[in-house]
Parts: structure tokens; C-alpha cells; sequence
């Protein structure tokens, strides 16, 4: 069903008013909408994206015959079943990820980013540098202080850790040991799962990693 059947499909079925709603919504019971032919997942969906939400009738609103069926109900606004366009999707899911690093010293931070890493600069200013990480924006902000975490802020999946660990320590890059933490030669841990993990630092102290699942 379409955006349109949907909203039809709903907006025809009498509201219960057998509970309490917030001012501007109304409660329409899901049974008759899969009776009209909706699907249950679809339902959900547009419902979402109208505003609203499932819920299950308590059961001192049910009476002594109800099914699990007739305690389901949508919440929804009553404009969303008024017709209209549908809900615009929302917008994080398709946007471009940014990435952002701190250093207290910009113009390390830039040699190592950019000839220790590789990476390709594309842009800067008297506050940051950027780079482009395969088609994702990293930015490196300048800042007073800093207190490194002690986990990973930052990684990259690789194809071939080894490789990768030869090529980044021949640009100088450090690869870090940890103790009680199982590594090889190149500093490299496996983890439960299998993926092969080896941590570095950027010139701030923050830990960097490479992967290879």
C-alpha cells in the first residue's frame, strides 16, 4: 500500500475513545487496519513517520472477551490523517559522515595526517585542517587542551593489516603494544571474532586503529 492507502485506510476507522490521548491526537486500533487489508509492518512504518507510535491497551481498558489483537493500537496525530504529502524520510541516514579529530598542535597534526597517513588534504584554516578519507571528511580541530581517550576514536578497515602496517611504519607511524594483550610481531591482536586489530597515536595521543575483519 501506498502513502495515500495507508493514511485512507486509517483515517477510516472510528478512533477508541475507551482511553485517555494527548490533545491532538487520536488512538485508532490496529485489528480493523490489518482487517482492511494493511500490512503490519507498513503500518508501523507510515505511523513512524507520521508522528506517531504502537501501543498496547492496558488492560483495564479491554474488555473480558479482547484479544492479544484488539489491545494494539496507533497513536497518532490528527493532522498526519488528514491527508497531505508524506513525511519527509529522515535526513542523517543518506547525509555525509564528518569526522572530527582534536590537536593542540596543528601543523604536526597535519605532516602526520597527511604524510604519515596518506591522506589527501582538502582544505584549510587558521582552526583545522581537512582531509578526505575515501569519500568521508575528517576534520582535525585545533584546540587548547586535550585529554586522550582511552579507547580507539578513530579506525580504518584495511584489505591487508600486515601490508598496511609495513607501509604506514615506513612513513614513521608508530604501532603501539599493550601489556596483557596478546600480539604479534607487528603489534597485531586478534580478537574473539577473528578481526585482526593494531593501534597507533597521532602526535595528540589519540589512538588510531587498522582492522582487517
Amino acid at each position: 500500500m501506498d502513502h495515500e492507502e495507508i493514511r485512507a485506510l486509517l483515517a477510516g476507522i472510528e478512533p477508541s475513545e475507551a482511553i485517555p490521548v494527548p490533545p491532538g491526537m487520536s488512538a485508532i486500533p490496529v485489528a480493523p487496519a490489518l482487517d482492511g487489508g494493511g500490512d503490519a509492518k507498513e503500518l508501523e512504518e507510515w505511523v513512524k513517520a507520521a508522528g506517531g507510535w504502537a501501543r498496547r491497551m492496558p488492560p483495564q481498558f479491554l474488555g473480558p472477551d479482547a484479544t492479544e489483537r484488539d489491545a494494539l493500537f496507533y497513536l497518532l496525530p490528527d493532522k498526519a490523517l488528514d491527508g497531505g504529502p508524506p513525511a519527509a524520510p529522515p535526513t542523517l541516514p543518506t547525509a555525509e559522515l564528518i569526522a572530527f579529530m582534536p590537536t593542540t598542535n596543528l601543523a604536526a597534526a597535519r605532516t602526520f595526517y597527511e604524510q604519515g597517513l596518506g591522506l589527501k588534504m582538502a582544505g584549510e584554516s587558521p582552526i583545522a585542517v581537512t582531509f578526505d578519507a575515501n569519500g568521508t571528511t575528517l576534520r582535525i580541530i585545533a584546540v587548547e587542551t586535550i585529554t586522550p581517550a582511552a579507547h580507539t576514536q578513530l579506525g580504518w578497515n584495511v584489505k591487508d593489516i600486515e601490508a598496511s602496517i609495513r607501509e604506514l611504519a615506513g612513513r614513521g607511524v608508530v604501532f603501539e603494544r599493550f601489556n596483557g594483550v596478546e600480539q604479534d610481531e607487528l603489534g597485531v591482536w586478534r580478537s574473539p571474532g577473528g578481526a585482526r586489530v593494531a593501534w597507533f597515536k597521532d602526535p595528540d595521543g589519540n589512538t588510531l586503529s587498522l582492522t582487517q575483519f
